[in-house]
This record gives C-alpha cells, sequence and structure tokens, in this order.
C-alpha cells in the first residue's frame, strides 16, 4: 500500500491542514449523510483505509449520523496504536486490522450499511490497488457500498512568491510519485474514471491546502519533504534543490511565503441512490 513508513509526526503537523481543506467538500457530505439515512439499519459500518492515527475518524465520525462502528485499517500496527479522539462519543466504537488494500474484500461487510473511506492515500496506490479498491466499492454482482477518499494530491502546487526552480522541483516530485507506472497526482481522477465504469456515481471537490505564515511547521516540513524527495529522484538537482530551499526558508523566516497544494475529495455512492440525471460535478481549482 505504501512503499516506506509514513511518519507520526508528519500525520500529526497535517493534520488541521486536512480538516481545515476538507471544510471546502461539505456539499459531498451532506450528499453523503442523505444517502446513509435511506440506508437506514442500527449502525454503520465504516472501513477506513490508511487509517494512520486516526485523523479522517477524527473529522468524520462526529459529522455522520447514527452509530458508527469504525474498522481503522492500515499496514503500519505503531500507527494504528494512537488512540482515536473519537473514542470519547458513546455512539462510536473501534476496531483496529494490520491489513492492505488487497486484504479489504474480506475485511468489508456484505450487507447493512457500510462506508469505505480514505485520507490522503490514493496518490500513493499502484493502478491495481486502486482497481481493487474499486472493485470494493463498486462489484459487479452487488449494490456496493458508499466511498468517501479524501485529500489526494493533483500534483498541482503553487508557491508564493514564485521562484525559477519550482518548475524543476514540481516536475522531479511528480516523476517520483509515478514511479513504477503509479498515477500519483492523477489518482483521483483514475479513481473517478474507475468507478464510472462500475456504474457508480462520483463527485469530485477541491480540497486544496491554502498555507500561510500561521501554518510555518507544516509548511516548513513540507518544503523540506519535497526538497529530499526531488533529490532522491534526481541527484543532479542537488545544488538547484539546495538554492531553493534556503530560499524558501528565508521567506517563512520572514513570513512572506504563501501556499496552495492541490487535493481532491471524491464521494462515490452506488447508481440507485442518486437521480438519473446527475452526473459528476465538474472538477472546481
Amino acid at each position: 500500500m505504501v512503499a516506506r513508513p509514513v511518519p507520526a509526526d508528519w500525520l500529526a503537523l497535517r493534520r488541521r491542514a486536512d480538516h481545515r481543506a476538507r471544510e471546502d467538500a461539505r456539499d459531498l457530505l451532506e450528499l453523503l449523510t442523505d444517502h446513509l439515512r435511506t440506508r437506514g439499519g442500527d449502525e454503520l459500518v465504516v472501513v477506513d483505509v490508511g487509517a494512520g492515527t486516526g485523523s479522517n475518524q477524527a473529522w468524520l465520525a462526529p459529522r455522520l449520523p447514527g452509530r458508527q462502528r469504525w474498522v481503522l485499517v492500515d499496514h503500519d500496527a505503531d500507527l494504528l496504536e494512537h488512540e482515536p479522539a473519537a473514542e470519547a462519543d458513546d455512539r462510536i466504537t473501534t476496531e483496529r486490522a494490520v491489513a492492505t488494500v488487497e486484504d479489504l474484500p474480506a475485511l468489508l461487510p456484505r450487507d447493512g450499511a457500510v462506508l469505505l473511506t480514505c485520507a490522503a492515500l490514493l496518490d500513493l496506490l499502484s493502478e491495481a490497488e486502486i482497481e481493487t479498491l474499486a472493485d470494493v466499492v463498486a462489484p459487479d454482482a452487488a449494490p456496493g457500498a458508499a466511498a468517501l477518499l479524501s485529500l489526494s494530491v493533483t500534483g498541482e502546487v503553487a508557491l508564493m512568491p514564485g521562484h525559477p526552480a519550482d518548475t524543476a522541483v514540481t516536475a522531479a516530485f511528480d516523476a517520483h510519485q509515478r514511479r513504477e507506472g503509479r498515477p500519483g497526482p492523477d489518482a483521483a481522477e483514475v479513481m473517478a474514471r474507475a468507478l464510472r465504469r462500475r456504474g457508480a456515481r462520483v463527485e469530485l471537490r477541491a480540497t486544496d491546502w491554502v498555507l500561510a505564515a500561521q501554518d510555518e511547521p507544516l509548511l516548513r516540513r513540507y518544503l523540506d519533504d519535497r526538497a529530499a524527495v526531488a533529490v532522491e529522484h534526481d541527484p543532479e538537482l542537488a545544488p538547484v534543490v539546495r538554492e531553493w530551499l534556503e530560499e524558501r526558508s528565508r521567506q517563512l523566516e520572514a513570513g512572506s511565503l504563501r501556499a496552495r497544494v492541490g487535493h481532491l475529495d471524491l464521494l462515490s455512492l452506488p447508481p440507485e441512490t442518486v437521480d438519473e440525471g446527475a452526473g459528476a460535478a465538474p472538477r472546481s481549482r
């Protein structure tokens, strides 16, 4: 699912920006909750793939209706040991499973109200894993499940003020994300097409990070990691990336650096839950 461990401190740093960005897709949440209410049932089962330290549950669980049983799924057992914030809500119970995308067919219930969700995961998956995920959400011989797949990066990054090396850094970073044939920044669009081929109704919304001086710790870590990945992909860029990062660090210290980092949220609903005339909403950026 992910080739290298995702550090817990990175997940903690990005949590506030993630939650803030998801407010831009509140209409998807309204569509989802309307669908879940029509399904009824005593309990909603939420399978959270790549759950990490529970940020997705912390944002989403209080916004979903009724009783919920969450299954937090991650390949990293250490990340799953973090105490979920939603445990304080007596409507919510939490289970954990050390597993990958390939294990989902055995983890997803075959009946009842089911939601599959993830955050900041799709752009890390291979195309085969995306197809597996699409098969789980929209199987051929069953109605399928609702899915809310959030915060997939799009590759669109705007740093203000600009810098001559921005294009080279972005190209190297995106090429690294596409290594071994991964869709990388196209992952949300690839997933949307895979789900639509299976008959699901799909909506996409922009949920971009908008970062400024108050986000200095996250922005600094983001730039450091971006620089490291660019050089890992193309070591010949090291002198250019070093100068780029030094200038960006000076701007951070001066409080003059701002950033917009493109993300998309994807909602998928079984076909019978959406009016026949409704199509996917155009992407807003």
